[in-house]
């Protein structure tokens, strides 16, 4: 796209992508009985589709698909785009009353995605490549060893032999949602599965305080768990601070959005890993703002990710082009929608998924109604010029 030419938005549709699930697998905090996420598309004036994923709490979807409806979308429709980067962020959404504000920070990082994506598609490359990649390599690790209904140890063996067979190096796992003894079992299974160079990652789920991580960091010790995500809740900053200097590497914070939270927790140290959500945190403009604050501060990025292809193609194509990252979440469970990755996307080899040389995001736009993996996808809202 060339400096004169901008893109005009003339349509933005939004949708709802539904998941049932059979209820079987759980981590701390809840059972996973669905998955759904919002979904938004945008069209230009010459034709091309953008399309991003919002981030939405686990029991309320209603209140982004809403703000995206009522108020993004009204506020985008017509809007001349002479470039993605920080461009949601300049888009006027009239005052709303009781209006959430995460909701409003999911629904613009949807907005960022699916800008980023058309421009792709208008300039015939890749987001890796916008964003100054040099290659679509991303490095990743697999996120899974969710506790599961009449789920042996071996059996989580075998699910990590899988990820090991597909080509990651890297796993995380959940703890602290059983008896400590049923975790230590859980993870020597695990690490058997592992060689010495094999990195174990664990997530806690906020379910811990600083004397228990005390505790479980001697325990871990044998199965060299090299960081822990999420072991207090990402209010106490002064808690993880402790744990990051003196106990243990720390990954926080996915369900974050507020810069001014990111900020605390690097000027604090309270970190290793700074971790957020491409859909909840601004998009790619939001994602490469935290990752510039992240290089200042000599902490290393690693961006979250547990819904639909569209929300993981993005976390690939930012894991690519940004070299601190140390390596993004590649979900194994929630792999909604993996049907819509173009042919090489997702592809994991040596430890590093492909985020393709497909323009834009590399995923196929859905239509509506039944998909591959037995979710469904339904109209929301549709506005037009």
């Amino acid at each position: 796209m060339s400096e004169a030419l901008t893109m005009k938005i003339k349509a933005v549709t939004v949708l709802r992508f539904a998941r049932k699930l059979d209820g079987k697998a759980w981590n701390p905090v809840f059972r996973w009985h669905e998955r759904q996420a919002p979904l938004l598309v945008i069209e230009t004036q010459d034709g091309e589709r953008g399309i991003g994923e919002a981030w939405s709490r686990y029991s309320d979807v209603e209140t982004v698909l809403e703000i995206l409806a009522n108020h993004v979308a009204p506020a985008l429709i017509g809007q001349d785009i002479e470039h993605p980067l920080n461009a949601s962020a300049r888009i006027l959404i009239p005052d709303v009353a009781n209006r959430s504000e995460w909701a409003l920070a999911a629904a613009l990082s949807a907005v960022d995605i699916a800008l980023w994506d058309a421009y792709g598609h208008e300039e015939c490359a890749p987001i890796w490549r916008l964003l100054g990649g040099s290659d679509g390599s991303a490095p990743v690790y697999a996120s899974g060893g969710l506790y599961r209904d009449e789920y042996t140890e071996e059996d989580l063996a075998n699910e990590v032999r899988g990820y090991i067979a597909r080509g990651f190096n890297a796993v995380k796992i959940k703890v602290a949602g059983v008896s400590k003894q049923k975790d230590l079992c859980r993870l020597r299974a695990v690490r058997n599965v592992l060689n010495e160079s094999n990195v174990l990652w664990v997530d806690a789920v906020n379910q811990l305080t600083v004397d228990s991580v005390i505790s479980w960091a001697g325990l871990l010790a044998p199965f060299n768990v090299s960081a822990i995500q999420s072991p207090l809740p990402f209010w106490d900053v002064d808690g993880l601070s402790k744990i990051n200097r003196n106990v243990m590497s720390v990954i926080a914070a996915e369900s974050e959005f507020r810069t001014q939270i990111f900020q605390e927790l690097l000027d604090k140290r309270a970190v290793t890993h700074l971790q957020y959500c491409l859909s909840l945190c601004g998009g790619f403009s939001g994602a490469v703002h935290l990752d510039g604050m992240a290089i200042q501060h000599g902490v290393t990025s690693t961006p979250q990710c547990f819904s639909t292809a569209i929300a993981q193609a993005a976390t690939l194509h930012f894991a690519a082009a940004r070299s601190n990252v140390v390596s993004a979440e590649y979900h194994c469970y929630h792999d909604h929608l993996s049907a819509l990755y173009r042919d090489g996307v997702g592809v994991v080899v040596d430890g590093h998924a492909s985020a393709g040389d497909w323009p834009g995001l590399g995923v196929c736009i859905p239509e509506v109604g039944a998909q591959a993996d037995g979710s469904v996808i339904s109209i929301y809202s549709d506005l037009s010029l």
